[in-house]
């Protein structure tokens, strides 16, 4: 969490963003301001919040912003992505989802997690928050016809629905993919 002051009160909903025109009519995204933190920390970027990504995924420019190496870690793993076949590489890094609204850059809450950059990066936006490190760490809504993705502390899923939140399943590293608050 930012050691720099009072955090506002979840939840914390953003609005989608227009990529398009595709075939003619725009579409509309759910996003969230984030920020990469290495030996650096990146500019803030809108990342595309897809559950269907079992990753955190980056664009290099990201990674070299941060002061990232991900080729130290020996990390790789060919995912299918756009029809096709890619080397990502792995690395661990800190990500900050910042606040909405005009809170700058001072006001986010920071976690670790695993993050695969890739050489050749295609996508619209230029990092991809799914299910590993970003759906394990906060409750998600996203609403198609209020065009804004919610973002909520992980135990709220728990006191809405009245469904025991799932152990924390391990790694192949032995850490836990969810990190208790």
């Amino acid at each position: 969490m930012s050691d720099l002051g009072e955090l506002p009160p979840f939840p914390w909903v953003y609005a989608y963003q227009e990529d398009g025109p595709r075939l003619g009519s725009i579409v509309h995204r759910p996003v969230v301001p984030v920020a990469l933190v290495g030996a650096d920390v990146s500019s803030t970027v809108y990342a595309l919040v897809d559950s269907g990504c079992s990753h955190i995924l980056a664009a290099p420019w990201l990674a070299d912003a941060a002061g990232i190496d991900p080729k130290v870690s020996g990390r790789t793993l060919t995912l299918g992505i756009g029809g096709t076949s890619v080397k990502v590489e792995f690395a661990d890094a800190c990500l900050r989802l910042m606040a909405p609204g005009n809170g700058g850059d001072d006001t986010f809450v920071e976690w670790q997690a695993e993050v695969g950059f890739l050489q050749q990066w295609r996508p619209t936006w230029p990092m991809l928050v799914g299910q590993v490190g970003f759906f394990d760490q906060f409750t998600i809504t996203m609403s198609r016809f209020a065009l804004h993705t919610a973002v909520e502390p992980v135990e709220v899923f728990d006191a809405r629905f009245g469904v025991p939140l799932a152990p924390p399943v391990p790694d192949v590293r032995g850490s836990s993919s969810r990190r208790h608050r």
